[in-house]
Parts: structure tokens; sequence; C-alpha cells
């Protein structure tokens, strides 16, 4: 047997092992979903706040078109038109779950 012949051999064997090994796999789960928030209520021009942070015009987020996705636990919402606050709430988010505030009809006007 020549060398090149046993270079061969040598190679061919190398690979067929490296192919009959098995790589290892991975499995990703998705947790659970996240919970959101929808606003009911709120006049045209009114402005959700979530923990301080504004989240844009409070009746973009009315639970039918679109929700506001947040994180699990304890929230303070506020929907503010201009100065006045016409809502402020405490909420804890459950996983999974959609909590909605409603702005009062007196807050509105």
């Amino acid at each position: 047997m020549t060398m090149a012949m046993m270079k061969t051999i040598l190679a061919a064997a190398l690979a067929a092992a490296v192919a009959g090994c098995a790589l290892p796999t991975t499995t990703v789960k998705a947790g659970a979903s996240r919970p959101a928030l929808s606003v009911q209520g709120a006049p045209a021009g009114a402005v959700l706040y979530v923990d301080g942070m504004s989240m844009g015009e409070a009746g973009t987020y009315d639970g039918v078109k679109q929700k506001l996705l947040i994180e699990e636990g304890a929230h303070r919402v506020e929907v503010r038109q201009g100065q006045a606050v016409l809502l402020t709430q405490q909420i804890f988010a459950g996983s999974g779950e959609t909590t909605t505030v409603t702005v009062s009809a007196e807050a509105a006007k």
C-alpha cells in the first residue's frame, strides 16, 4: 500500500467518523406571553403614561385595534390631557393578561 492510498483511506475514515457524530440540538420554548394594557373612554388628544413615561395617545390602546405590551409587575398608569390628569391608577400586570383602565366620563369633560 502506498502512502497516498493510506492518506486517502485515513481521510475517508476520519470523514466518516466526523459525519457519524451528532451535533447537539437545542430547543427554544417561549415563556408566558407578556401582559398588556388597554385604555377605555380616553378623549381625543389624551396621552397615556406608564411609570412616568409617555406611551403616546391613550385612544390608540383601545384594546380592539391595539394593546400596549408592558412588563409583568406593578405599574402607575396615568392619562393626561394637557395639564389635566384624567386618571391615575396603580395596576398589577400578570402574565398574559390584559389590564383595562377606564377614564370616567366626568374626567374626560
